[in-house]
């Protein structure tokens, strides 16, 4: 069976150099997240100088009353 993510955070990286100068070929998908925190520590972890991490939420937007 599938699992569907409904809301998550996607890091994506998005490497600079002369390679990538077609914008979608800058950025990929790395990982899927439950929780910010999540995310945002692969980023940490994973950024460097030559490649940027992106944290996006995927999900229904929103929000309260």
């Amino acid at each position: 069976m599938e699992m569907i993510h409904e809301d998550r955070f996607v890091v994506f990286i998005r490497e600079d150099g002369p390679s990538a100068a077609v914008p979608e070929a800058r950025e990929r998908e790395l990982v899927s997240c439950a929780s910010y925190e999540e995310a945002h520590w692969i980023c940490q972890e994973y950024g460097g100088p030559h490649r940027k991490c992106i944290v996006r939420y995927l999900g229904p937007a929103g929000g309260g009353d």
